[in-house]
């Protein structure tokens, strides 16, 4: 019976892939034992740090992630007293976030972050490597999405 192989470049990109969600877990847990905040709730304290008054909805839409998820990571932040919601003044109904005192000192941490090593993997490769890998991943994503056009197209 003929074995099936691959298309070329999956194997090594799926090893690749595995590596980045290995080392990525293991960065986060770092952080959260030295900073007290896990990788994904750095990246929302990051997101309320750039964007303060924002709504827990814009945080997600610019985090490309799923209103729930943003919610359970923003109750953390909450809870460790970095992040504080606010009621809109224009209406009562929904959220600002801000960050605290406390969660201004963590937002200006850089050194062993996952975005200080982002930061120099970008500076250590060209300009035109960054747009293909950034297409890869969003292709990727899409097509690992379940209801996205590339998924439903394949």
């Amino acid at each position: 019976m003929a074995t099936r192989r691959s298309a070329p470049g999956v194997l090594e990109t799926m090893q690749a892939l595995w590596s980045l969600a290995h080392a990525l877990d293991a960065r986060s847990k770092w952080m959260h034992r030295e900073f007290g905040v896990t990788g994904p709730q750095r990246l929302l304290l990051r997101v309320v740090g750039d964007s303060p008054g924002c709504s827990p909805g814009a945080a997600a839409r610019q985090l490309r992630l799923h209103k729930g998820t943003v919610t359970r990571l923003l109750a953390g932040l909450v809870r460790l007293g970095l992040v504080q919601r606010c009621a809109d003044p224009s209406d009562a109904r929904k959220q600002r976030l801000t960050l605290t005192a406390r969660g201004r000192r963590v937002y200006a941490l850089r050194a062993g972050t996952v975005e200080a090593a982002v930061r120099g993997a970008i500076e250590r490769g060209p300009p035109q490597e960054l747009r293909a890998t950034l297409a890869f991943m969003t292709r990727l994503s899409e097509a690992l999405t379940p209801g996205t056009a590339a998924r439903k197209g394949k």
